[in-house]
């Protein structure tokens, strides 16, 4: 992996990239740098604010790209957009806890930036999630929390 040669900037760029719709697995980037002895609490961070920033631009393209093109690229007909914006009404910001989970996560941000969720609710959401999931990663790799 040549962004583990980047140092930190390799782990905030590879977390940030892994959470766009680009696919990218920041947990193995993560254990690599674990590997390496890189402070845990250090690479925790950075991959955090990475991959919450990844995430939060999913949002954004969601918030502030076209309708249309949101519609086709994500194959969302009227009954997809009825089940999302219920899921967005009756859980909100809530939803970003789950955004770290592969294959739903950047899209459900991509849904909730459509129809317009509160950013900042869903900021601090988004970061715990991501947060209490690479702890998680490096309480199983490594056994730190116990």
């Amino acid at each position: 992996m040549e962004l583990i040669t980047w140092g930190y900037f390799g782990l905030f760029g590879g977390a940030f990239l892994s959470a766009t719709l680009i696919p990218f697995p920041s947990e193995g980037l993560l254990i690599g740098f674990f590997e390496l002895n890189y402070p845990i609490w250090t690479c925790i961070i950075i991959a955090t604010i990475g991959n919450t920033l990844g995430g939060l631009t999913n949002y954004l393209i969601g918030r502030f790209g076209s309708s249309e093109t949101m519609l086709k690229r994500f194959k969302l007909d009227e009954n997809r957009l009825s089940k999302w914006n219920s899921r967005s009404d009756k859980w909100g910001h809530w939803l970003g806890l789950l955004a770290w989970i592969p294959i739903i996560g950047d899209p459900m941000l991509v849904a909730l930036g459509f129809f317009k969720t509160r950013f900042w609710p869903l900021f601090f959401t988004v970061l715990i999630g991501k947060l209490l999931r690479y702890m998680v990663l490096a309480w199983i790799f490594l056994g730190v929390f116990t």
